[in-house]
């Protein structure tokens, strides 16, 4: 035979017709009566879902009439409270029982039966012997009716109907004979009609005056095996009685057993379910008590205990949470507080004067420092307004506009001439402040100010200064614009006055020299060029000397200008002056800056005419141009291979007349460089050199930050 295929929940639904409703088997779901918290612990995610179903129904059935009355008695139905666990329980041992009772009931019906059974089956063999005693007593006349006989033989015939099918026999109910004595009844029955018909014949035989003796030997064969199968059924039910007696002994034992088994369940159950969680619950609420704020009971059930369990848990887990918050709060207070007492403190200490008011203006607190400065103790000023301090010497526009900033919510920022207690003016730094409340109603004034009467004595002293030193500078600029009209006169007298004896000196010499062309004595014509030569180089330093002051005295006129192509303009023209010079020149390209173009061209000039001069000596000769970076600013150079310099005279090179080498050697009155130092500082840079003898020498120079303004100075 083949075994049926075992289906599983998910195999087995599609197989009915109406699905189970999704609310009850949410409960179903998330009721299992065997989890406890501990499996909920290690469930991880999925528990904090059946936590949520758990919590969803262990609110009251009540909250569910917005679903409908059926819901609700439905939920009240099929809630495991523990009313209906104890009525189950109730209910269970009744059952058992009435179990019991019908089991020892039914026993006894059939020990009674049997009993009867038994009885009726004696009877038997009572009633076959009485039958043939009261027939012999008949034949011996010793009984002269025969209705005792017949009356014996419906008895007889009673008992035996009665054990076939069942009946009242000598005043007895008794049930029929089982099955398997369904044969001896039959022939009981045999025996007993072949009775009867013996009797019958013997008592006839009797009243007609015959012998009847067969018809007795033939009733006593019958009777002695009526005799001998009853007791063989008699037999049969004792034994079939007794074996009743150890089934009822077993069935009592077996429910015996059953009833102890319940009974331990049930304890067991109560135990599980109602006294170790109410244990559970007693335990945590003392270490709650005791303020072990982490304890819960962690039982979960749908029953009242379930949701006293429930409920302590969330209350224990507000608590915490509120103890927490309470905590936090205790800190977070405990911080505003100290930094309450650091802003106290830093008010009450502070460098500053503080004066709270309420709306109107009233003073309701003053720092120390409002004390000492202004004089007045606080209890002089609580209750007062703050106008105390007025000195009549404020326009009181400046108060009328600070109020309608005020009152408009606004900061307001100002100085103030106040008087202290003492009568004495004082200057005040002050800064006020609106405070507002949640509704943004302006509720307080707070003002923040600062003594600067020694500021404003320190800007009065600094103002008389300053008006003393621009008297002194305008009297300088004056005594430097009386210089510089007589250095005017001086450059006009060196123009004029010096410059016409010069021409003379030369032009004479000059005569004497061709009228001398035929003299024997060489060295007067020697002494003649002498003088011409000198009148010539003291001519060009005169020239040297106005270039110089036209430096000091020049203006500049601010430009871009292409360095780079005034370079090379520079060194064309130096080779055309020079055309047999072996020079090799090298100009950065893109080289720009802002300055005055004519004062740059003579820089350039001067410092290219150096390197051009100094480099006659070597073939070839080399002259660069560039630019570098130097934290940021921009620094020019020019650098060539020639004689070069000792460094330890570096410090003379940008003096006026200051030379390294002999006339001899190189030509020059000493201007050049001096010029060039003069050029640079008005531009507002800065120009220095270094180099080796006979190494070369490199000129630096920067030019400032000039701005351009549409040819103006510089900015």
């Amino acid at each position: 035979m083949q075994t049926p295929r075992r289906l599983t929940l998910a195999q087995a639904a599609p197989r009915f017709r109406a699905p189970t409703p999704r609310w009850f088997l949410e409960v179903r779901i998330s009721c299992p009566e065997t989890a406890g918290h501990h499996a909920v612990a290690s469930l991880g995610a999925r528990a904090k879902g059946f936590a949520m179903n758990l919590d969803r129904y262990m609110e009251d059935c009540s909250q569910l009439h917005a679903s409908g009355a059926g819901r609700v008695w439905l939920c009240r139905l099929l809630r495991p409270t523990l009313g209906k666990k104890f009525f189950l329980v109730f209910a269970l041992l009744a059952a058992t029982g009435t179990a019991n009772w019908l089991a020892v009931e039914a026993t006894l019906s059939k020990l009674q039966g049997m009993a009867a059974l038994v009885n009726v089956t004696g009877s038997l063999r009572w009633l076959s012997q009485s039958i043939q005693l009261d027939a012999m007593r008949v034949e011996r006349n010793l009984l002269r009716e025969r209705a005792a006989v017949d009356a014996k033989l419906a008895r007889l015939e009673a008992a035996i109907t009665a054990l076939e099918d069942g009946g009242v026999a000598q005043g007895i109910a008794v049930g029929g004979l089982p099955a398997s004595l369904g044969m001896d009844i039959a022939a009981v029955r045999l025996a007993n009609d072949k009775l009867r018909r013996h009797a019958w014949l013997a008592l006839t035989g009797l009243n007609e005056g015959r012998d009847v003796r067969k018809y007795l030997d033939a009733m006593y064969l019958e009777g002695s095996n009526i005799l001998g199968i009853a007791d063989g059924i008699a037999a049969a039910l004792t034994h079939e009685a007794l074996a009743a007696e150890a089934r009822f002994k077993d069935i009592l034992l077996r429910l015996g057993l059953l009833d102890l088994t319940l009974l331990v369940v049930v304890l067991l159950v109560l135990r599980l379910r109602v006294v170790i969680p109410l244990r559970q619950l007693a335990a945590a609420s003392r270490g709650f008590a005791e303020g072990q704020r982490g304890l819960r009971s962690g039982f979960r059930s749908l029953d009242e205990i379930g949701q006293v369990a429930y409920a302590f848990d969330s209350m224990a887990d507000t608590i915490e949470r509120d103890m927490l918050q309470l905590a936090a709060g205790r800190a977070a207070l405990e911080q505003k507080q100290q930094e309450l007492r650091k802003f106290s403190l830093a008010i009450e200490h502070g460098p500053v004067s503080v004066v709270i008011t309420d709306a109107q203006g009233v003073i309701e607190y003053v720092n120390p420092k409002f004390s000492e400065i202004s004089g007045y103790a606080p209890e002089d000023v609580l209750g007062r307004k703050p106008s105390i301090l007025k000195s009549g010497l404020m326009s009181e526009e400046v108060y009328a506009g600070m109020w309608r900033q005020l009152c408009a919510g606004r900061e307001w920022h100002g100085e103030l001439l106040n008087r202290n207690k003492n009568g004495e003016l004082l200057w005040e730094d002050t800064s006020i402040a609106p405070l507002k409340d949640e509704a943004g109603r302006i509720t307080h004034f707070v003002a923040v100010k600062e003594d600067i009467t020694g500021r404003k004595q320190s800007e009065a002293e600094i103002a008389d200064y300053n008006a003393e030193l621009e008297r002194r500078v305008a009297a300088r600029t004056r005594a430097l614009a009386e210089s510089n009209r007589e250095l005017e006169s001086f450059s006009y007298s060196i123009s004029h006055d010096l410059r016409a004896p010069l021409r003379a000196l030369n032009g004479f010499a000059g005569l004497m020299a061709e009228n001398c062309q035929g003299c024997a004595k060489s060295e007067s014509l020697e002494y003649m060029a002498r003088i011409q030569r000198a009148s010539v180089r003291m001519g060009a330093l005169m020239d040297d000397i106005l270039d110089l002051s036209r430096v000091v005295r020049s203006e500049i006129k601010v430009e871009q200008v292409d360095l780079s192509a005034m370079v090379r303009s520079v060194l064309d023209d130096l080779r055309v002056a020079w055309p047999t010079r072996n020079v090799l020149a090298e100009v950065e390209e893109g080289l720009q800056a802002n300055g005055d173009a004519t004062l740059l061209q003579a820089v350039m000039e001067n410092l290219l005419g150096n390197a051009w001069k100094f480099t006659a000596q070597c073939d070839p000769a080399r002259i660069d141009f560039g630019c570098r970076e130097d934290n940021g600013e921009r620094v020019f150079f020019v650098r060539d291979n020639g004689a070069g310099f000792d460094m330890k005279y570096a410090g003379k090179l940008f003096g006026a007349f200051q030379r390294l080498h002999g006339p001899q050697e190189f030509e020059g009155n000493g201007i050049g460089l001096a010029m060039v130092r003069r050029i640079v500082g008005l531009h507002g840079g800065r120009v220095w050199a270094e180099g080796k003898p006979g190494e070369g020498a490199i000129f630096f120079f920067t030019l400032g930050n000039l701005k351009l303004r549409g040819g103006a100075d510089r900015a």
